[in-house]
């Protein structure tokens, strides 16, 4: 009986035992997806770049934008194409706040204006500025900038009742406004035995200058000959109005006058226009060169004006951006591109 119980005693212990120790192959398999997630390698997501915006064009100018005064002399010539910008400007926005005032006084006098007295913003031009110009400008710490802005070919006209010549050469034309001939057959013997009656513009405008050096100079040689074979003819008009030339011819039969073709294109019904040199003055001849008597034509500033006045910088970019589609309706030709480009890189340098 002891022997039955004591087997039973190490039964029940050997069964304790069991219960009380686990097997490695019975412990737990624990997955922490959280504690994984967190050790994963963040991955950068891939974004387009922000897009870099267009710059402004500079040249796209809203005259509302501006206010102040600007005041514009010289060149009669240039005078209506600077008119019709006035006009532009001042309808887009600048009206009311400021003043644009304009004179046509003729190219010397507005670059006396300009470079001498001070007194002007930009100075209109129907020829290049002399070297004097420039020094008298320094003078009172002004830089003068150049803006080529169109093309003119220089109209000589005659009485639309003048049915005798319709082309004249480089010398017949210096002769007619010089005191070596009085009578038209002077000059050509199969012209009227009637005096030649002049009518052009004063010393003071460019177009005398361009005349004196294209026209007269190519005959008498040096300037001061050339000038004084001009002013000593018989019968000469001058005037610094274009419009007075053009009554002037359009009233006298046996007159001759030129001025800037703008000024023949408003006039056409009332003049005749002569060919030089058998060429006659268009766009084309004007801008290949082959019209002899095609001419650019200018605006002046300075770069310290256009920065201490922001609204004459303004008028001159808008002045270039919009001169080449406008200045047909005066009566001029378009500047080349290459031209206009580089008066618009010159505005751009002269900005603060």
């Amino acid at each position: 009986m002891r022997r039955f119980v004591l087997g039973l005693s190490l039964i029940a212990s050997l069964l304790l035992a069991a219960c009380a120790s686990p097997t490695a192959t019975t412990a737990p398999v624990h997955t922490n997806t959280q504690a994984a997630t967190a050790t994963e390698v963040s991955q950068p997501t891939e974004t387009e770049p922000p897009a870099a915006e267009t710059p402004a064009d500079p040249f796209d100018i809203n005259p509302a934008d501006y206010s102040g005064d600007i005041t514009m002399a010289g060149s009669s010539t240039v005078y209506p194409v600077s008119e019709r910008i006035v006009e532009m400007f001042n309808a887009e926005g600048f009206e009311g706040k400021g003043i644009i005032k304009l004179d046509s006084i003729g190219s010397g006098a507005g670059f006396e204006r300009f470079c001498v007295n001070g007194e002007t913003d930009i100075s209109n031009a129907s020829r290049a500025i002399k070297d004097s110009e420039v020094e008298a400008c320094q003078a009172i710490n002004r830089d003068p900038i150049e803006f080529r802005v169109g093309t003119d070919a220089l109209a000589i006209v005659v009485n639309k009742d003048n049915d005798f010549v319709t082309n004249v050469t480089i010398e017949e034309l210096a002769k007619l406004f010089s005191s070596e001939a009085t009578k038209w057959s002077d000059v050509n013997p199969e012209w009227p035995n009637e005096d030649i009656h002049r009518y052009a513009p004063g010393t003071d405008s460019g177009t005398y200058d361009f005349f004196i050096e294209v026209v007269s100079q190519a005959l008498y040689g040096d300037a001061a000959t050339a000038e004084e074979m001009f002013l000593n003819a018989a019968n000469l008009q001058a005037s610094e109005d274009d419009n007075v030339l053009v009554q002037g011819v359009a009233g006298d039969p046996y007159a001759i006058g030129f001025f800037g073709f703008a000024y023949y294109n408003e006039n056409a019904d009332k003049l005749n226009i002569l060919s030089v040199e058998g060429v006659a003055p268009s766009f084309e001849t004007a801008e290949s060169g082959e019209y002899p008597l095609a001419r650019p034509l200018f605006i002046y500033s300075d770069a310290s004006i256009m920065q201490a006045k922001p609204q004459v910088a303004a008028f001159i970019g808008f002045y270039l951006n919009n001169v080449s589609d406008i200045i047909g309706e005066v009566g001029y030709f378009p500047a080349s591109e290459e031209a206009i480009n580089a008066a618009k890189d010159a505005w751009l340098a002269a900005l603060p």
